[in-house]
């Protein structure tokens, strides 16, 4: 008998308790129930529809019938080599007085290039770039782009004032990726050889120590911030001193404060067990002063735009990374989201507000693939075959201009998609990259929103299977979300029966870097369609990278003026010799996804207690459409034929030029400095003032609808 560790999910927490109790029983009389007693591999208490099983094979297809039985899979977490895709696989305003970010001014570009001759350059100089150069924040600074009214301005580069008024102060922003290189000069605080900070950077971290590196990881860093008595009753052998003096868990204790609940204070016992994978190490996942990540450079680029000290919008968040699927990766998609979900419900309470600080996660990954069927279903019309040669414009146009030729579609139900619901519903505010792929994306209100394909003419919607990345399966739509972006995913009757679909996460699609006669516009591999809540601007923007002289993309990496820092201690990289940090251009929902991530987190600061359905009320009554006049809408396809689907024309400088940059439905919402209400007074203390002072806080009175705060 060969044994497996399955994971099964139940619709409600009552049917996981009365199937637990049988599983967990001799001599069982239900035919869908084994009749021996069941090996309990992980209860997850964490979560309460939920458990983990050894099972032979047959046993687990007899559960599947089981009514009570919402999914069952193999655990992913046990077997990462089957169901961890390959990391290639997954990459894909505010209502205080607006202060300048700096004292001076500094150059705004729109993207970065390189010359004919292959010398990197931004915008129309052949010269390194200059210090504090911005790739992003230029788009922030009106509702419509500043060159909007410009024909044919091509990387536009100026220098005005950037001004903001917060930095995400008081927010925990997640970066899960494939790692992050914490020792970029980016993420470094004090020491760095020609430094000019924003005004009001704060700079650190939220663990003791002083340390110079204001990120911290996830995995390995966030047990102490949640559990420091467990942590300090023990020191010498629970806690060591990172390379840049913060004061941190020893690897293997953070391991096992996840995986084992005795390795914990009895107080955070009752969430049971995270399988976090003991390869996790911080020189895989973030290197060091000296030492380079296995991975990263995506991960390092994300971070950078959403936190950086002078590329971030929210530079003075808490910041965190996690190395979700690189190198020696948290174990498997659904464990990196349940470590999100445990720090944001176990995290202390912040003494200003005597409340837990917002918790914001920026996901720049995706599961998608390349699916091929026999039929196409095009809204109530009767299925249709088809071919690869002969296969109509809605389908020829998937994933064409960015992803391999690659969409996403609609998982179905599994134990990653389980763990991806109890994130949203903890209350985490997740933004994801709608995906590169030219795609539209629609919400149950579209004519689309069943439009897929199928091997066959007469498997109805939700029995369809394909086989997306890795082992997940999905139910071959063309027009809705994927995940993450359908994480969350409700259903409820209203009292006059109708059905209402809600979804959590906010979708970013990403703006061309040109303005194109006279109109700004989206990528034309960027996602589209009215599921898309906001465009930011994140084509060929510039990020901090690991890459020392070629970016992934082989487009020549730059060093910084800054790239430099005092601290740097000799080891197996030594900065001083490569010639310092280097940034690099990144593109795509990636990049979009973070540089989004960050403002939305200074919404969030001001509206501690916002859900997502706050935060979307926000953005759709203050971040309005723009017109025809200002952005290009294009014509939204009506028929699987329509040739608008493919491409359309515009003319650029008297040459034909063809793009898909058609919003297809989506809102023309691209983000910007918008007017953000308070409904959480900022600096305003709760009970005495804390003992010590509060990490983060903007220096400087804040004036927010004609009322002063005093400071933290």
């Amino acid at each position: 008998m060969i044994e497996k560790y399955y994971t099964l999910g139940t619709h409600t927490s009552e049917q996981w308790i009365e199937l637990h109790s049988e599983l967990i029983a001799d001599g069982n009389t239900y035919a869908s129930v084994p009749t021996r007693k069941i090996a309990v591999e992980d209860d997850r208490l964490h979560s309460p529809t939920t458990g983990s099983y050894l099972l032979t094979f047959e046993e687990a297809y007899d559960l599947r019938s089981d009514e009570r039985v919402k999914f069952i899979n193999e655990s992913p977490e046990k077997y990462p080599e089957i169901y961890m895709p390959p990391s290639e696989d997954l990459i894909c305003g505010t209502s205080g007085i607006p202060t300048d970010r700096y004292t001076a001014s500094y150059n705004n570009y729109g993207a970065w290039t390189t010359g004919s001759n292959g010398t990197p350059y931004s915008f129309f100089t052949n010269v390194e770039p200059t210090l504090n150069r911005q790739g992003t924040f230029f788009r922030f600074l009106s509702f419509v782009h500043p060159f909007h009214h410009t024909v044919n301005k091509t990387n536009p580069f100026t220098t005005p004032k950037l001004q903001q008024a917060g930095a995400g102060e008081n927010v925990d922003i997640i970066v899960p990726d494939n790692g992050c290189w914490l020792g970029h000069v980016e993420f470094i605080s004090s020491g760095v050889t020609n430094a000019v900070n924003p005004d009001d950077y704060i700079g650190g971290n939220v663990l003791p120590g002083n340390g110079y590196c204001d990120v911290l990881d996830l995995v390995l860093d966030a047990p102490y911030y949640i559990d420091p008595n467990w942590f300090n009753a023990d020191p010498t052998n629970r806690l060591m001193t990172r390379w840049d003096g913060t004061i941190v868990p020893v690897e293997s204790v953070a391991i096992a404060w996840w995986r084992i609940a005795t390795q914990r204070s009895i107080s955070l016992a009752s969430f049971g067990s995270i399988y976090v994978s003991p390869n996790y190490t911080r020189d895989t996942a973030n290197g060091s002063n000296s030492t380079l990540p296995s991975e990263g450079t995506h991960g390092t680029q994300c971070a950078a735009l959403a936190f950086g000290r002078t590329q971030g919008w929210a530079y003075n968040s808490n910041k965190w990374v996690m190395n979700l699927y690189g190198t020696n990766h948290v174990g498997s998609l659904g464990t990196g989201i349940d470590v999100q979900k445990i720090f944001h419900i176990h995290k202390p309470v912040n003494p200003i507000y005597n409340s837990k600080d917002p918790t914001v996660s920026s996901n720049s990954w995706g599961i998608r693939g390349s699916k091929y069927g026999s039929y196409y279903y095009w809204r109530t019309d009767s299925p249709v075959s088809y071919t690869q040669i002969t296969k109509p414009a809605f389908l020829d146009v998937l994933g064409v201009a960015g992803d391999a030729g690659r969409f996403k579609s609609e998982l179905k139900d599994n134990s990653t998609t389980q763990a991806g619901d109890e994130l949203t519903q903890a209350g985490v505010i997740c933004i994801a990259g709608a995906g590169n792929s030219g795609q539209q994306l629609v919400n149950p209100d579209h004519p689309n929103y069943d439009n897929g394909i199928s091997t066959n003419n007469t498997q109805p919607l939700y029995s369809r299977t394909f086989h997306e990345t890795s082992s997940y399966y999905s139910i071959g739509t063309t027009n809705r979300r994927g995940f993450p972006g359908h994480m969350g995913k409700t259903e409820s009757q209203t009292f006059q029966g109708n059905t209402t679909v809600k979804f959590p996460v906010i979708q970013v699609g990403v703006t061309h870097s040109s303005i194109i006669s006279g109109s700004e516009r989206i990528k034309d591999y960027s996602d589209r369609g009215n599921a898309i809540d906001l465009f930011a601007p994140g084509d060929g923007a510039m990020a901090a990278t690991v890459d020392t002289y070629t970016s992934s993309a082989n487009i020549p990496a730059i060093q910084r003026v800054d790239g430099i820092y005092s601290t740097l201690s000799a080891g197996a990289m030594d900065l001083s010799q490569t010639g310092g940090c280097r940034d690099t251009r990144f593109s795509g929902t990636s990049a979009a996804c973070p540089v989004a991530a960050g403002f939305l987190a200074s919404v969030m600061q001001y509206n501690r207690d916002w859900t997502y359905e706050d935060l979307r009320t926000w953005i759709e009554t203050n971040v309005t459409s723009q017109s025809t006049s200002t952005m290009y809408h294009g014509v939204e396809p009506t028929t699987p034929t329509d040739m608008n689907w493919l491409y359309e024309y515009y003319s650029n400088g008297g040459l034909r030029s063809y793009s898909n940059a058609s919003l297809q439905g989506a809102p023309a919402r691209v983000i910007y400095n918008a007017s953000i209400p308070v409904s959480t007074a900022y600096g305003v203390q709760v009970g005495d003032p804390p003992a010590a002072p509060v990490p983060y806080g903007i220096s400087g009175p804040l004036t927010v609808t004609g009322v002063t705060f005093s400071n933290t």
